[in-house]
């Protein structure tokens, strides 16, 4: 082979080889990146509101009997709380246990005067704010 076609068949070879490198380049260029989608939080945990305590109660008192218990299990202090239609309780929480950083609760509903009595336990998440398990 003679010294010329080793030359142009080395030159093709390369241009080859960098439109191959382009046409990669030109398709990643093109591809669209992920997008992350927005996820929306979680809804607070109702713990023992959502069980078969808090199914009679109205929507309206359900809310406020679980931000009661939210604050409740936070601060750790007993809170008390009155519906808008005639339900009332209370929650009391216990003191903040071990290492885990777990506390067990006690909420009290009234509803048309009858009592109800659930018992929950609420712990530290990672970022220190307390999740209602049960």
């Amino acid at each position: 082979m003679s010294m010329g076609i080793a030359k142009s068949i080395t030159a093709a070879s390369v241009l080859c080889a960098a439109l191959m490198l382009t046409a990669c380049n030109s398709t990643s260029a093109t591809r669209a990146e992920p997008v992350a989608a927005a996820v929306a939080p979680l809804p607070p945990t109702p713990g023992v509101v959502g069980s078969t305590i808090g199914q009679t109660l109205d929507e309206g008192d359900k809310q406020t009997a679980i931000a009661a218990q939210h604050e409740a299990v936070n601060s750790g202090a007993r809170k008390t709380w009155k519906g808008a239609h005639g339900a009332y309780g209370f929650i009391a929480p216990g003191p903040e246990g071990g290492m885990g950083g777990c506390r067990d609760y006690t909420h009290k509903i009234f509803i048309d005067g009858r009592p109800q009595e659930a018992k929950g336990q609420a712990c530290r998440a990672g970022d220190g704010s307390w999740r209602v398990s049960s």
